[in-house]
């Protein structure tokens, strides 16, 4: 059994990575067993009971009846952590399981990451003696596959199924803008937009673009090109992380929309001098959206905004809808 198409597609990468892991957690008693002697650790004598993204947390696995509870936050890209994520998670479980011993396990892309998130936990306030934080990394728990017995009926789903997260690690290194720290909820966003308008105005094309400090929603094939942008501050430094989407409900953005006479517009000669006579003006008052000023070449009207992802959503379909039936004589 293969698990590659498991790892292939449009879910994430993290998301793919996790409910791996959470299988072989469930259902392997011999890889539990390893797992714990990794992290240096004893697994609690009961059944166990695992779930996936409970209360944000990747894997959630409670041992009831020892009163243990194990958090574990996969991360397959070398800069996805996100200052005290797993405080965070620590102390929302600390709420409701405060008669169990809370270990936290951060499963990190390679040796040595993911140590100031840990140390962060450990050391918090909140932190109990009773309780532990350890991380592993994947490349240490591949190495259960030279544990695997020939005959094992689903060794080949193992091996294979590890090959394919270190592989992802591996691609994900190379991306030059990699959606992690804040960036794939800016993505998420952006990408909902996207599929608003392309249902909303079928006969216009779209395609949606990213770079390091936007996601652009821009039509094709128009005679006025538009771009529909949500911008965000970023680190200077690689992977160029967000600075101001630590999570889903407080998100420093600015919205922008733009538009500028493309080159099949260009060709088109009355429609070319009636744009070079708007223009001259300066400025374009698109209606229920707003007065839009030349800047170089393009109209731009600027926005700065704070919230969480569905207002962000909902004001960036909204304005892009306007400056879509505003500009619909020249589409």
């Amino acid at each position: 059994m293969n698990p590659h198409f498991f790892f292939q597609g449009k879910l994430p990468r993290e998301e793919s990575a996790s409910a791996f892991l959470a299988t072989l957690l469930e259902q392997r008693a011999d890889f539990r067993s390893f797992f714990f002697g990794n992290i240096g650790d004893k697994e609690p004598q009961s059944p166990c009971q695992v779930k996936t993204e409970h209360r944000n947390v990747d894997i959630r696995v409670e041992y009831s009846s020892a009163k243990v509870v194990c958090l574990i936050e996969n991360k397959v890209r070398p800069g996805a952590f996100r200052t005290d994520q797993i405080v965070l998670y620590y102390k929302d479980e600390l709420s409701t399981s405060a008669d169990s011993r809370i270990i936290v396990i951060l499963v990190v892309p390679y040796e040595g990451k993911g140590g100031s998130e840990m140390t962060r936990l450990t050391k918090h306030q909140d932190f109990r003696p009773m309780d532990a934080g350890y991380r592993v990394s994947w490349g240490d728990l591949a190495k259960f596959c030279d544990l695997l017995q020939q005959e094992d009926l689903h060794g080949e789903f193992v091996r294979e199924g590890f090959n394919c997260v270190l592989k992802m690690i591996d691609d994900a290194a190379q991306e030059k803008y990699p959606l992690i720290g804040g960036r794939e909820i800016a993505h998420e966003i952006a990408q909902a937009a996207f599929q608003a308008l392309k249902q909303e105005f079928p006969g216009t094309g779209f395609r949606l673009w990213r770079g390091k400090d936007f996601f652009t929603i821009y039509t094709i094939d128009t005679d006025v090109t538009i771009y529909v942008d949500l911008n965000f501050r970023v680190d200077n430094k690689t992977p160029y992380t967000p600075l101001e989407i630590p999570d889903r409900h407080h998100i420093t953005a600015t919205l922008s929309t733009q538009f500028n006479l493309s080159a099949k517009g260009k060709r088109n000669q009355q429609l070319k001098e009636e744009w070079d006579r708007i223009k001259k003006n300066g400025e374009y008052d698109v209606a229920h959206l707003g007065l839009h000023r030349l800047v170089g070449k393009w109209f731009k009207r600027e926005v700065p905004v704070y919230g969480d992802a569905t207002l962000l959503e909902k004001q960036l379909v909204d304005m892009g809808r306007s400056v879509i039936k505003g500009l619909e004589k020249y589409l």
